[in-house]
């Protein structure tokens, strides 16, 4: 260990050999190799915590839309009964939730006119106000109460459905207007459209935004018994077993949801779809991004630590006669091997600290000001976002340091082999 041991006069000399020869001034080699390593440094700090805040965002979008934990049956197109799983079992099993409520979910056709679209049909309990699926919070016209089934409405009143911003635009429809939905099982003839139980009108009592465009547009809210005739092979004994297509669960901590899921080990006829499998090709995605990104601009660095090992080699070259005198005055090659790491350190040292602060302060201007508009219809939001991310920032920092390191081992074991006589008589 006392080998490895840098003693501080090797500090001192790899200063004094860093500056230029008037010792004011960094020299000119050292000057373009610390540039180097700061723009790899900084850029690296800079894009990985604008992707960072990407990541932040669009998680944050999938809280919002929908709820963090689905419990399904084995098979999730046949939906599985309320009285043979009742309700109070998951909501004992997860008091610690924010909520538990059953829900029935159908890929239908809705019409309005001449419009047609394709979409997903959610049927919620109006009791329980629909609160862990997105569109409860972002509710612009009527309420989640004034949906109505058809088994409490009056006979000649039509069931209502709220409907998505964007979907309500693609559909031209507004609040009052009756709309169609047709279940894909039913016939394409116009008797389908008219008796059909796979066929009924609905009244928009609501409309929903909740700035995520797909899902703006993509589903509709229905009471729970409405939703229920639109599940696969539908008759009347759905009602009566209160069939539904799964329970939402959602939780102070959606990042730990894989800990909630576990609990359901006990009924095997029931399968977990969490936030995170629904999206699982998508983070993927985000984090293989990340890291070719930040593999990339490492390659800055890299470059960097080239210039650092030609800086050292031609330090080498040309100061054979100091190596020759400090080996002359009782220095071993250790010792000038350990002075050229000293050497290149130093200068990552100083490119690492420059390049970091630079990119903490361009990422705290885009955070707090936000001068940078993204282009309408490219991105989902206005500003670029930025998540400080410390854990990324030390390992760029290490790396950096680590890589201009290397670069010095190679100029260090050349300098140790120079005879000390060659070195001697060019004096």
């Amino acid at each position: 260990m006392a080998k490895l041991f840098v003693q501080p006069y090797l500090v001192s000399i790899a200063w004094r050999k860093i500056m230029s020869h008037k010792g004011k001034t960094l020299s000119f080699m050292t000057v373009f190799s610390i540039l180097g390593v700061t723009i790899g440094v900084a850029a690296l700090t800079i894009v990985l915590s604008v992707m960072g805040g990407f990541e932040q965002d669009l998680v944050a979008k999938m809280f919002k839309g929908l709820p963090h934990l689905e419990i399904m049956a084995a098979n999730p197109l046949t939906g599985f009964s309320l009285k043979e799983y009742q309700l109070s079992t998951f909501e004992e099993l997860y008091g610690d939730s924010q909520g538990v409520e059953p829900f029935t979910q159908a890929d239908v056709v809705i019409k309005n006119r001449k419009n047609l679209g394709s979409i997903t049909l959610l049927g919620i309990d109006p009791e329980r106000g629909g609160r862990l699926w997105g569109f409860s919070q972002g509710m612009i016209s009527g309420r989640i109460a004034d949906l109505q089934s058809s088994s409490s409405a009056k006979t000649n009143e039509v069931p209502g459905i709220i409907l998505g911003d964007s979907l309500a635009l693609q559909l031209n429809a507004e609040m009052g207007d009756e709309v169609m939905l047709l279940s894909p099982q039913a016939g394409v003839g116009s008797g389908a459209l008219n008796g059909s139980p796979l066929a009924n009108k609905y009244r928009v009592v609501g409309i929903f935004m909740t700035d995520l465009p797909r899902y703006d547009a993509r589903y509709a809210v229905v009471a729970l018994a409405e939703g229920r005739k639109f599940l696969i092979d539908y008759d009347e004994s759905l009602e009566a077993e209160e069939y539904v297509s799964g329970i939402a669960v959602n939780f102070d901590d959606p990042t730990k949801v894989d800990n909630y899921a576990g609990r359901l080990r006990q009924f095997t006829q029931l399968s977990v779809t969490s936030w995170k499998v629904a999206n699982k090709s998508l983070l993927f995605a985000l984090k293989l991004e990340k890291f070719t990104m930040g593999a990339i601009l490492l390659l800055i660095v890299l470059v960097a630590a080239f210039s650092i090992s030609g800086t050292l080699m031609m330090t080498a070259y040309h100061q054979q006669s100091q190596i020759s005198i400090m080996r002359s005055l009782g220095m071993r090659r250790t010792d000038i091997s350990k002075l050229f790491l000293v050497h290149g350190g130093l200068i990552g040292l100083m490119g690492m600290i420059f390049g970091m602060l630079a990119g903490l302060v361009i990422c705290t201007l885009l955070y707090y000001f936000q001068f940078i508009n993204l282009p309408d219809g490219v991105y989902y939001q206005e500003k670029l976002p930025v998540k400080f991310l410390p854990l990324e920032y030390v390992v760029i920092c290490i790396s950096a340091w680590l890589l201009s390191m290397i670069a010095a081992v190679y100029p260090a074991f050349i300098a140790a082999k120079q005879d000390p006589g060659s070195g001697l008589r060019t004096l």
